[in-house]
Parts: C-alpha cells; structure tokens; sequence
C-alpha cells in the first residue's frame, strides 16, 4: 500500500496580516487564514488519523492514494493564494515506501528539508502589476476595480471576509461595532501591545511521538484552552486574537493588560500540556513556550511590530536554551517602541538600550523575565517591583532623571542615587525597606543603592532608558 507523506507551509502569513493598520483588515487577513485548514480537510478528504497537523498555516498528512495526492499538490496552492492575494504556499511530498524514509521520523526529517529548499525559491505574488496600472497608495498593489473605493484585490479579500466575520461577532459582544477601530483596543496614552508566542523544541519533540494526530489534537486544544483562561485578565472589546494554532499565538490588546496576559497565557500553557497523554508516552511531562511583546502606538506600523514581537520572541528563546538545555523555561521579554522605525532588535539595544557615560558602558536589556526560573528575573517579581513604584511618594519621578544623568556621567549619578535614597527613606509614605525586598528578589544584587548589575556578563540595569531627541535636550523619546 503506497504511503507519502505530505507537508505545506504558508508563507507570508504576518506580512499578509500586519500589512495595513486597519483593525478591520487585520482581523479579516486572519479569518483569511484561519479558513486554509478548511480549505485542505475539504480538499483531501483524509480521515482524521492520517491528517497529522493542521494549524497556523503548517500542515503534514499522509496519502495513500497517489491520484488524490497529486489533485493536492495541484490545486491546493492555487485555492490558497486565490483567496488571500500576498500568501504563498510550499509543498514537499516524501514517499515512505523507500527504505530510507520508512520510519516516522526519517520521513519527517527528510519532509523538512525538502520544505525548507521549498521555501528559499522566490514566488510571483498573484498581484503583481506594471507601471501604468493605478496603484493604492495605502499597500502599493494595483487597483483591480473601480468599483471597490480604490482597493487593490487583497485588501478587499479582508474586508470582506471581515464582513462575514463581524456579521456572526456583533450580536455576542456589547459595545462591538465601536470596536472596529484601533482606537478602541488602546489604552489611555493610546498604547497597544502586539504578542507573539511560540512553543519551545516542538519540531525535536514531533518524531517521538507515537501518535502524531492526537497529539496534534491535544496541543491545539491546550493553546485555546491557555488563551480562554488568559484572556480573563482582559476585557473582551481590549483584545483581538490574530493567529492561533497549534503552538503558535500571536494577539493584539490593551497595552495595560499585555504582561498579565502573557504571563498567564505562559502558565497556563504548561499546565494544559501537562494533561496531553501522547506528550507523557514520550517522556516528556509538559512543554514550554517564549513570548514577546512589543509596546507601540496604535498609529504605529503593525508590520514593524510583529517583528519586534517575533525578534523578541526569539530572543527570549536562546537564552532559555542556555539556561536548561534540555527544557528551555517559559519566559518573556517586551519593548516600548519609541523610535519611528524598525529594523533589527540588535539595533534598538544598540541605538535605545545601551547607555555609554564617561567611565562605564551598560544595557538596559534586563530581560528575559521567566515564568519560574531560579537565579533569573522573574515575571511576577517585576510586576511586584513595578506595583511598589506606583506608591504614594515613590521617587519614581527622580529615578528618571537619575537615568539621564547616566547617560552624562556615572559619578554625577552616583551622587543623585544617593540623595534620591536619602530622601525617600525620610518619606513616611514610601517604605524604602519594602522596595529594598522587592528589587533583590527580582534579581541578587540589585537594591535601592544599585541598580546597576552583572546579567549574561553584562552591566545592566531593569529599567529602561530613552535617548534624548537633541544632545541638550532632556526630553524622552
């Protein structure tokens, strides 16, 4: 009985989402999405324990039939990049009758880098155009009708699937047709959070799994489940969900509500993998995940901002490899974005994050922060520490000049910390000892007379500095 394993990956999934700062349009780019799994269960036909992954845009199956493998592999793309105008698709197929492919994970190694090769090959988008054809000044594409307000055909492909959205939302949730707007997501400042989430050693983990679509069934129903639960620590009208799947979550929301939820989303992702039983046969008792989230105005480029998401996310997951090899901790790092642009997250450290004086050289890179980790920041100690800064007669105000100033000169700093401590441990309302707790647990060695320590060989400290718009201007970016 023939058997070939199938594997497709689509590409350009954020860029088709984040390409525009329309909330309308985000949304209908991932109902957009959302529906390729539809599309290949309708399209395959397959029974549920030959279909092995089918989420996020990553999809491995197995054929038994060539003549219904090869209708995939044909239309299946072209169903695809008909319907979401920006997103490619990549295909490999790998026969298992071979010797050398007959097990699960020869066949899936050898699936990867066939995909991976896939991949690296350019692709025609569907919407190219020449010079003379009109363009929407909003997304560079050609204009396809006259008839659609001046749009090119992928942005009208998301509002209409926006449209058939929106018609099954707005009887469920109160205040709902406000929410079309960026607006209404943002905090006060105008401020929204992009987080970016992925699960840690998944691709190592998958060919020692017996039973890869339940497995896959069970890891999709954890991250829901994980979502659900985090999503109570925010209002349902301040978040929207753009991509989840399998171990994949990538959300906008209120940026006041943004740590909490990650942190519980973290949390509770552990605890539901904990139940998977496919997971335990392998000898593995949960799995982990790594966050980012990036801090932008609401005006502020989206595809700017799921990258920083993603770079951040990335990040966060070396270091967590360094520090446990063999499970990488759920951890977490963020950014405020001030500047106007982006290019690498190695830049904003550069540029944002390094201060030079005129005797020391430090970064203000403090994270990751981990879910529980020993000897390594923790997300709820932060929260604590930043909770006693919001006290009655916190010195918070003084701190930030004591971050200018070290930018100037580490002695004139020196100086200022000392007299801002002098000062607040003479304030009845502000518990100086109290403070002194939360910073050496956040992490050993920090404390109200140093907020300068070494972290990953570097000096540096947890909280955040600007760079000024003009050498003698001391207003924050």
């Amino acid at each position: 009985m023939s058997r070939y394993l199938y594997g497709a990956s689509v590409q350009g999934i954020q860029e088709f989402i984040f390409k525009t700062n329309s909330l309308q349009e985000i949304v209908g780019a991932s109902e957009i999405v959302k529906s390729v799994a539809g599309e290949f269960d309708k399209m395959a036909k397959l029974k549920e324990r030959d279909i092995w992954l089918n989420a996020a845009g990553n999809i491995k199956a197995v054929f038994s039939d060539e003549q219904t493998l090869r209708n995939v592999v044909r239309e299946f793309p072209k169903q695809i990049m008909q319907t979401g105008y920006g997103i490619t698709v990549s295909q490999a197929v790998v026969d298992m009758r071979k010797p050398e492919y007959n097990t699960q994970a020869k066949a899936i190694k050898e699936l990867e880098r066939k995909l991976k090769i896939q991949r690296n090959r350019p692709s025609i988008p569907l919407d190219t155009s020449i010079n003379i054809l009109k363009l929407n000044p909003k997304t560079a594409r050609a204009i396809w009708s006259e008839s659609n307000e001046g749009l090119d055909i992928a942005t009208q492909q998301k509002r209409d699937a926006y449209a058939t959205w929106f018609k099954q939302q707005r009887m469920s949730e109160k205040d709902f047709e406000k929410s079309k707007e960026m607006a209404f997501i943002s905090n006060g400042k105008r401020k929204i959070a992009v987080i970016h989430a992925d699960g840690n050693g998944l691709g190592q983990l998958i060919p020692k799994i017996n039973d890869i679509p339940k497995f896959s069934k069970g890891l999709e129903d954890a991250t829901d489940a994980a979502f659900k639960r985090a999503k109570k620590c925010v209002a349902d009208s301040k978040i929207r969900k753009v991509i989840l799947g399998g171990d994949d979550m990538t959300v906008i929301c209120d940026a006041n509500y943004a740590l909490e939820f990650t942190q519980t989303f973290l949390a509770e992702f552990e605890e539901q993998t904990a139940n998977i039983k496919q997971l335990k046969d392998a000898g593995v008792n949960k799995l982990t995940a790594c966050a980012g989230i990036a801090y932008a105005n609401e005006k502020y480029p989206f595809h700017y901002a799921i990258s920083l998401a993603e770079a951040l996310c990335s990040v966060t997951k070396k270091h967590a490899k360094k520090v446990d090899a063999n499970l990488a901790p759920s951890s977490l790092m963020f950014h405020n974005i001030q500047s106007s642009n982006f290019q690498s997250w190695d830049k904003f450290v550069q540029d944002e994050l390094t201060i030079q004086n005129d005797s020391k050289t430090l970064r203000c890179d403090f994270g990751p922060y981990y879910l529980d980790q020993e000897k390594q920041p923790k997300i709820k100690d932060f929260l604590n520490t930043v909770e006693a800064y919001r006290c009655e007669g916190s010195p918070i105000s003084r701190l930030r000049e004591w971050i200018r100033e070290l930018h100037k000169s580490q002695t004139y700093a020196n100086n200022l910390l000392d007299r801002i401590n002098e000062m607040a441990s003479q304030n009845s309302k502000w518990k100086s000892c109290a403070m002194e707790l939360n910073l050496s647990q956040l992490y050993e060695g920090l404390t109200n007379q140093k907020l300068v320590t070494s972290k990953d060989k570097v000096e540096k400290t947890p909280c955040k500095s600007y760079p000024l718009r003009r050498p003698n201007d001391d207003t924050e970016v």
